[in-house]
């Protein structure tokens, strides 16, 4: 079953991925420093300038992995145990490692040999039971399969291996503490003491292998690159997330100063909870510190957008495309809200904007639907029913595209539009045959 649980600050969002059993929190602050990490970290690398996108888990536990589509992803945990960014440019630094060393490559071919093993195992078994020793046929069953999931785990810690070593270069060369590393893998190893796992069962090595090798790797009066600001962004970002996810007690408990990370966790605790006014004294607080974040006045503008304050929220949302232009979604939730202020000129402005962000997203499932609510609004509907044709298709309900599809036939004289529903057809007869 698909799962869309939306929070009440539209920032975040879960999105359930039946196929890897993650529950995706999207959030453009996040992910903006884990991309400006990843820029810094890939200098001088074939991933230097290519477009890495960042997802967080909502995982109560430590953990990150990439795939090889370059789409990397870390729990909730991970970036709540993180005690500084050196932390997290670490983790980040060995997914890259996982990247530069054609690992997914790698892990292909080891897996058609293990498959080749298992079936080479099987046929001699087969043989051994039809000639009269069905005990040996079984352990050389068995014993194929032991063999062959013995070595696919050793080839994992292998590869884990040498993506520790990418990373320590990685953050040896650009100047990051090899200390953040470390303080990951000391939580790690604690775990694993409690659980008493056996090394040659796990698919990475022994956290305290890992942190042996990377203090010999320590460098001696290294030059250190100066992270103040990419803490100072952190820190709010995990504020954000205690916010969120914490109790208030809690929040007063790991921000006993009245200082912006305090009231930050606080502007989403109180929203969390209904209390909108306060939320929203909490953010001018925090524009108070610092009026030139462009993620204040997001949140900002959220809040308002929630409470059908639609005009303050175009505000708000204006304030940040200007702070950060480069902001996608700012673009969208400002497209949304112009859309509720029910003005005509506002419905084309949002559709400029829902054109744009439509060429620049992989998934622009809400920028289709106000599309077609706006051109619904100006009475264009052969535009309208193809904006939604598009949105069905993307959620793969493909006998509601069909249906826009035909009305959007129906209502239009327009070539250029005709073409795009006979490819959107096209699209839809592919999707249904397989």
């Amino acid at each position: 079953m698909r799962l869309l649980i939306t929070f009440l600050i539209a920032t975040f969002f879960f999105k359930d991925l039946n196929s890897q059993g993650l529950k995706i929190i999207r959030d453009a602050e996040t992910e903006n420093l884990f991309a400006d990490l990843s820029k810094i970290l890939t200098k001088d690398t074939y991933l230097e300038g290519e477009n890495l996108k960042f997802y967080i888990d909502n995982k109560d536990y430590i953990n990150a992995f990439v795939t090889h589509e370059k789409n990397f992803f870390f729990t909730k945990e991970l970036l709540l145990k993180s005690e500084m960014i050196d932390d997290i440019a670490g983790v980040l630094s060995h997914e890259i490692g996982h990247l530069v060393g054609g690992h997914f490559i790698n892990r292909e071919k080891m897996t058609k040999k293990s498959a080749m093993m298992s079936i080479l195992s099987s046929i001699l078994a087969v043989g051994a039971i039809a000639g009269g020793a069905p005990a040996a046929g079984s352990a050389l069953l068995m014993g194929g399969q032991h063999l062959s999931a013995t070595r696919t785990l050793a080839f994992s810690r292998s590869q884990e291996h040498l993506a520790d070593q990418t990373a320590i270069r990685l953050m040896n060369k650009n100047g990051f503490s090899l200390k953040g590393l470390i303080n990951v893998f000391e939580k790690l190893q604690n775990n694993e003491r409690l659980k008493k796992i056996n090394p040659y069962f796990l698919t990475h090595p022994l956290s305290s292998e890992r942190i042996k090798n990377i203090k010999l790797n320590i460098k001696k009066n290294q030059k250190l690159r100066d992270l103040s600001l990419f803490n100072r962004r952190f820190s709010l970002i995990k504020a954000k997330f205690n916010g969120y996810f914490l109790s208030e007690e809690q929040i007063y408990a790991i921000y006993p100063d009245n200082n912006i990370q305090k009231y930050y966790a606080l502007v989403f605790n109180n929203y969390r909870k209904g209390k909108v006014k306060q939320s929203i004294k909490q953010i001018k607080k925090c524009i108070g510190f610092n009026n030139n974040n462009p993620y204040f006045y997001e949140i900002m503008g959220q809040i308002y957008f929630e409470q059908g304050d639609f005009n303050n929220a175009i505000k708000s949302f204006t304030k940040a495309i200007k702070l950060n232009p480069n902001e996608k979604s700012f673009e969208l939730f400002l497209a949304k809200s112009l859309y509720h202020s029910k003005t005509n000129l506002n419905y084309k402005k949002s559709i400029n904007l829902l054109d744009k962000y439509i060429k620049n997203d992989d998934f622009p499932i809400d920028a289709w639907h106000y599309l077609g609510l706006n051109y619904g609004k100006l009475k264009k509907l052969d535009l309208s029913s193809y904006a939604f044709a598009e949105k069905y298709l993307l959620v793969n309900q493909l006998d509601n595209a069909r249906i826009h599809v035909n009305r959007a036939k129906k209502l239009s004289n327009d070539t250029v539009l005709l073409n795009k529903l006979n490819d959107l057809e096209y699209q839809i007869d592919k999707k249904k045959s397989k």
